[in-house]
This record gives C-alpha cells, structure tokens and sequence, in this order.
C-alpha cells in the first residue's frame, strides 16, 4: 500500500495567510503587551498559538510558537538567541495542539496549562537560562514562582473562551483544517 500520510493540515495560501497572521500576532504580542525581563516573561502570546493548536493541531501549534520565538528573538533581542528556548516554546505549542486539536473541555486546558508553566516554564526554561547565562538553578526557578502563578491563572481564565470562540469560527465558516 502506497498511502500518502494524512497531515494535519493542507499547505494553501489561505493556510499560509493564517499562519502569517499567527505568527505576526505572536510577535506582536510578545513584544509590546509582555512584561518581560531576561528571566522572566509574562505576556499573552500564547493566545495566537492555542489558536493555531485548535485549528492545525501539533504541528500548527508548534510552528506559530517556535517560529514567533525565532523572529522575535532576532526583530527584538532581549538576550541572546539559544535554539533550546525556540525548541522548548514549540514543544509549548505542540502540548497545545495535542490538547486540543480534537476540541476541548476544562480538564484538557488545566492540563496543558499545568504541563506548559510547571514543566517549561518553571523548570525546563530555567535550566536554558542557566546554561546560557551562568546562574543558578534553583535562584531562577524561585525567581519564576510568582510567574508561573500568574500565567496559570491568566490562561485558565483566557483559553476556554478563546477556544469557544475559534470553535464557533470554525462551525459558523464550515472550516476543515484537516
């Protein structure tokens, strides 16, 4: 059998579009509505990624996450780039996609939400940033309690509406992204 593998959306130009308009978002996002020190980031910017997990699933989510970071890394350096942090965004965004590609419940958001703040960015981005600047781990993860803590409050509140929104989108303009 000579299937060809079922990805998880076709590349059209309007793909392509929303895929633009993700990532511009992203960027802009993270750019001019974050707080944002070298340690430390609380911002919205995941709001254009959850939107692409729900409409491309993983690999959707993963592309408009890692490559925001990227482009963002070089239009408005904050620190140095180091592709581990790009890498460890889109793995963000990949969770997202596996969450909620299929659609959503409450239990779906506080366990991608749960996985995205505790593991990265409490621990997993703090071992990057060690490594990149030199400083102690424990100090940066003690640093990111009240972070983590804020984020995960601010997306449990934002997701599920946004993600009834993109799904009333989806169902009102007969989308199919698969």
């Amino acid at each position: 059998m000579n299937e060809k593998k079922k990805t998880n959306f076709k590349m059209t130009t309007p793909t392509l579009v929303i895929f633009a308009i993700l990532i511009a978002a992203q960027i802009v996002i993270s750019q001019f509505l974050t707080i944002h020190t070298w340690n430390l980031k609380i911002s919205l910017s995941f709001i254009p990624v959850v939107i692409a997990a729900r409409l491309f699933g993983p690999l959707g989510g993963g592309l408009v996450a890692g490559l925001g970071d990227f482009i963002s890394a070089f239009m408005f350096p904050v620190g140095a780039w180091f592709p581990p942090i790009t890498l460890s965004t889109a793995a963000v965004g990949v969770i997202f996609g596996l969450f909620f590609k299929n659609g959503y419940s409450f239990l779906r958001v506080l366990i991608s939400v749960l996985i995205s703040e505790l593991v990265f960015s409490m621990f997993i981005t703090p071992i990057w940033l060690m490594m990149l600047y030199g400083t102690d781990y424990w100090i940066l993860v003690s640093s990111r309690l009240i972070q983590v803590a804020v984020l995960i409050v601010i997306k449990l509140i934002t997701i599920p509406p946004i993600l009834k929104i993109t799904n009333k989108i989806i169902a009102s303009y007969k989308i199919e992204f698969s």
